[in-house]
This record gives structure tokens, C-alpha cells and sequence, in this order.
């Protein structure tokens, strides 16, 4: 199924404006396991390192909990209103959490030129995946999956907001200690999509997330080797490449210094 283009009654995503150049590093690993399944792989909101994801500013917890407050004070309970208080609190903090277990992400970085940064945290040894955005939608036509694309917004989650009504915006928004990655994330809501927002995870193969089918001959534009790689790494992609049938050009780093 195609990309999700943001419309009335769509999720208010940050829907790229122009078809510009992204880039995916990723190990050796994760790139033959990409060639043999021909997927990408979509991981959980839950299990990712950043301990901010998907999580409300504290203005818009602030806000939440007041309207909380407000509700059963003023208008529905009368009686041992703190009580109703905490429970109501508590039940949107327990949806907090499902909202990331069922949201699954697969995440790309806008290029303008290649990171040492993120060369070394997420591809040390590995590739790097030049495309643009035009293709990476191309390449999800046929994917049976409902996928939306957005980009991120970076906050300050102690003194920005959003509003706290819409279960999409705590997944496209990140701490701003991340902006330097200009993330373009792909996004799969597997509990809508299998209408059980409490999907229950132990039914998977792969409890961290799910591998979605794409076309890889469309996605993926040019390979470039990374700039800590070994020279006969050059051979071994080549090698994987015919392989698995992938007709793509490989280039050297431009970080490689040439004596």
C-alpha cells in the first residue's frame, strides 16, 4: 500500500514539502539481512535508547493532568474526586506506554553531506543507503502495510509543547538533543493496523519489531562504504550485491583520505 499522504482526515504528520536526498547507515548486518529479506525493518518506539521517545512535553503533561483535575472537580465526581484523579492520570500514562509499543519506526537521515557522526554511531564498519524521498515512497507501493512518513521535530521537552490529544505527535517529535541526525521517519502502527491497540507482541517471531516488504531496486539509489571500513569490504558488498541480484554502484567514502 502506498506511503500515507497527509489529508483531512489523515494523522498530522510533517509530510516532506520537496523529493530531497536521505540516507540510511546501517552495519553489515543489517544490510545483508535488508538483501535476504527485502524488507525494512520497522522497531518498536518502546525499545529504542532514547528515553524521551514518544513522550509528552511536560508543559503538555502539565496540561493534561490539569484538565484531569479540572473535570472531576468541577464537573463529574463529587465525591472523592482525587481518587477518580489518580485512576484517570494513571490510565493515560499506561496509554502513553501502548501508544509506543504499537508504534514501529524505521528511520532515515536528510542528506547534505556525509556525517562522521553518524558514521561512527551507526555504521562504523558498514554502508551507507543514498536515496531520496520520491523513491523511498515509490518503493512502498506494494507494501500491504498502511505506512506514514513525517519528518521530526526536535523540542526542548521541558519548556516546548504540543498538544496532547493526538497520539501521532509524541512519535514525530524528538529531544533536540538528537537534531543533529534531521531525521525523515517511516512509521507503522501495528495495533491500528490489526485493530488491537494491546497487540500482543509474543505472537511475533521478532518481539522488537516488524520487518515490512519494500523494493529494494527502486529504494536504494547508490551504496557508499564507510569511511572506517576495510578496503576488501569493497569486494565483499560487490560480492552480496550479485547475490542477491541487486544491480547498484558502490563508491567509496568521500571521507577517505587518498594519499
Amino acid at each position: 500500500m502506498p506511503i500515507q499522504k497527509p489529508s483531512d482526515s489523515s494523522a498530522p504528520v510533517f509530510f516532506p514539502k520537496e523529493n530531497y536526498k536521505i540516507s540510511k547507515y546501517m552495519d553489515l548486518t543489517k544490510f545483508i539481512s535488508l538483501l535476504q529479506t527485502r524488507s525494512l525493518f520497522f522497531c518498536r518506539l518502546d525499545k529504542l535508547e532514547d528515553e524521551f521517545e514518544a513522550r509528552l512535553p511536560q508543559l503538555s503533561l502539565n496540561e493534561r493532568n490539569s484538565f484531569i483535575h479540572d473535570i472531576h472537580s468541577n464537573i463529574w465526581v463529587k465525591e472523592n474526586p482525587n481518587k477518580h484523579i489518580e485512576e484517570d492520570i494513571k490510565n493515560n500514562e499506561d496509554s502513553d506506554m501502548r501508544n509506543k509499543r504499537i508504534n514501529c519506526v524505521n528511520c532515515w537521515n536528510k542528506y547534505h553531506f556525509e556525517s562522521y557522526a553518524l558514521w561512527k554511531i551507526y555504521s562504523n564498519q558498514g554502508i551507507m543507503i543514498l536515496s531520496n524521498i520520491d523513491l523511498l515512497m515509490e518503493s512502498f507501493n506494494n507494501t500491504a502495510e498502511n505506512i506514514y512518513l513525517s519528518e521530526v521535530k526536535y523540542i526542548d521537552h521541558n519548556n516546548d509543547y504540543f498538544p496532547h490529544n493526538n497520539a501521532i505527535l509524541p512519535v514525530i517529535h524528538k529531544h533536540k538533543a538528537y537534531s543533529y541526525e534531521e531525521e525523515i521517519r517511516l512509521i507503522y502502527n501495528i495495533g491500528y493496523d490489526k485493530k488491537d491497540l494491546h497487540y500482543n507482541w509474543e505472537k511475533e517471531k521478532n518481539k522488537m519489531g516488524k520487518l515490512l516488504k519494500i523494493d529494494l531496486n527502486i529504494l536504494i539509489d547508490k551504496i557508499i562504504l564507510s569511511p572506517y571500513s576495510s578496503r576488501w569490504n569493497f569486494n565483499l558488498i560487490k560480492d552480496l550485491l550479485d547475490k542477491y541480484e541487486l544491480k547498484k554502484e558502490i563508491f567509496l567514502s568521500n571521507l577517505i583520505f587518498n594519499k
